[in-house]
């Protein structure tokens, strides 16, 4: 390899590192469901809202992951950095549920740009550097250091939040755009090209179904781990929405959210930093296997124990969330071949979206008719029934 390319593939990696760093700035998490009460939506529209932010996400999934491989990863997390940038604008002038609505299908694009794609442009720089051994280590590395990042945003944005909410987004506009210039600086690595006979839709539809056929139906491993990844992320984060309200049902100040939010990430960080070590030390088996009473235990601690530090019970979903990323990608990755990595990792994440979205409009709607309470155990419930029916079928097709 000649230095020149290998020196630009190197420097590939700490600049996905600062891309994740400025991505996850993100000033308003911690007041942002406050915000959205502030200009006038109800629980049940926030909930619409992040419905048909994760409908769009399906939608987009699988188009984006599949241009990736066909035009480049650099190309496809470029054309990210600057949705997010359209995003983060419409929020900061927006003050209805319309408003919003435009704001979330831009950071869906944002983020179906990014998903599958983040993940092959890491594995296929590393695969050209011969590293890629140490994919685990350094994308969970990557999500370290963009969660550190967010810490210090939550922390500064709640007590910017205090102050006016709007300003949170404000704040994130100029870390957003940074993405863009550090995206156009990267190098893009060597793949395997998609070949599809002729440029037009049909060829690249006939394309997209035959992966779509080898993920889901042929390669039996690959489908339960699809299937297995998409039930993690959906059950862990159906009460993602429900948290600043129960902080308030537990007596925490507003003034106290961003610190809480802040030390959701640090949990996250050091999962994430330590994932690879914890996987090799656990096994495949094991690593899959304890997710889901993970988060059983977080959703049943949440239900029955309320007073002030029961947001230290949300730790559990904290970890399962960092822990499960970077071992489910590579586990994903080692079963299929860089022409079709970016798409086969989106519908990956496609799968995991449309079942959130199918998700939290009925948990939303149990904490709205009944409570945050029984929001929270009802998941649990939820989570220990399909948990114990898809650890079975794992098991039954020797996947664990």
């Amino acid at each position: 390899m000649i230095n020149n390319e290998k020196q630009k593939l190197e420097a590939n990696i700490w600049k996905f590192y600062l891309f994740d760093i400025f991505e996850a700035m993100l000033f308003a998490v911690p007041i942002i469901v406050l915000f959205w009460q502030e200009n006038g939506l109800s629980l049940t529209q926030i909930m619409i809202l992040q419905s048909l932010f994760a409908i769009a996400i399906v939608l987009l999934e699988l188009p984006t992951g599949y241009f990736a491989d066909m035009y480049g990863r650099k190309n496809i997390l470029l054309l990210s950095g600057i949705s997010f940038v359209i995003a983060i604008s419409i929020y900061s002038i927006g003050f209805s549920f319309a408003a919003f609505l435009l704001a979330e299908l831009f950071f869906a694009l944002a983020l179906s740009l990014y998903s599958g794609t983040s993940s092959a442009f890491v594995y296929d720089t590393l695969k050209q550097l011969k590293r890629e051994n140490e994919y685990k280590k350094i994308f969970g590395k990557a999500k370290y250091y963009g969660f550190i990042a967010m810490a210090f945003s939550q922390i500064i944005g709640g007590f910017v939040g205090k102050i006016n909410f709007r300003w949170t987004f404000y704040l994130t506009i100029p870390f957003y755009l940074l993405t863009v210039f550090i995206t156009i600086s990267m190098h893009e690595p060597k793949r395997n090209k998609l070949i599809v006979e002729k440029n037009n839709f049909k060829n690249h539809l006939r394309k997209l179904i035959k992966i779509l056929k080898y993920s889901l139906i042929n390669n039996i491993k690959m489908r339960w781990l699809i299937i297995f990844s998409a039930i993690i992320y959906a059950v862990n984060s159906a009460g993602l929405w429900l948290y600043q309200p129960y902080f308030k049902l537990t007596g925490i100040d507003i003034a106290y959210f961003g610190i809480i939010f802040a030390s959701f990430q640090i949990v996250s960080a050091i999962s994430s930093k330590y994932a690879h070590k914890i996987e090799n030390k656990l096994g495949m088996k094991t690593s899959l296997i304890i997710l889901i009473p993970i988060i059983f235990i977080g959703y049943l601690l949440t239900s029955k124990i309320i007073f002030l530090f029961s947001f230290v019970f949300i730790y559990f979903f904290q970890f399962v969330r960092a822990f499960s990323d970077p071992i489910f990608s590579d586990y994903i990755n080692k079963l299929t071949t860089s022409d079709i990595r970016a798409t086969v990792l989106s519908v990956q994440s496609l799968a995991r979206r449309l079942l959130y979205a199918i998700l939290i409009p009925f948990i939303g709607w149990i904490a709205d008719v009944y409570s945050l309470v029984q929001a929270f155990a009802v998941a649990g419930i939820v989570t220990a029934v399909i948990g114990v029916i898809v650890l079975f079928m794992l098991y039954k097709d020797d996947v664990i």
